[in-house]
């Protein structure tokens, strides 16, 4: 599956996940060749729930058979760092944690 595959069938498993027109999924170019971003108009209500719908994002792509790269090197001692070549992006969370000033929870 070449990467332009790739990201066509990842736009089509989250469009059907997420809805026609709330997914958007662009390949990077030049040396970041093989890079995806992924933008998702969606708005978790708190980062649990972020997390939650990041997992349910890679058991679809598992599902699929979807391979992301990664890069770095999986040493402890490596300072170059080491991760899956995607970026998920989400809306902002509506609440962020206990110390958010979330109006649902300020007491008057």
């Amino acid at each position: 599956m070449t990467i332009a595959e790739r990201n066509r069938l990842i736009k089509k498993i989250l469009s059907h996940a997420f809805g026609q027109g709330k997914v958007r999924v662009r390949g990077s170019r030049g040396t970041a060749y093989g890079w995806v971003t992924l933008d998702i108009d969606y708005t978790p209500h708190d980062l649990e729930r972020r997390r939650e719908v990041t997992a349910l994002i890679w058991k679809l792509f598992e599902k699929a058979k979807i391979e992301i790269g990664t890069y770095g090197y999986d040493d402890p001692g490596s300072d170059y760092g080491y991760g899956k070549e995607i970026r998920i992006n989400f809306n902002e969370c509506t609440y962020k944690g206990p110390y958010d000033r979330d109006p649902a929870r300020v007491r008057v």
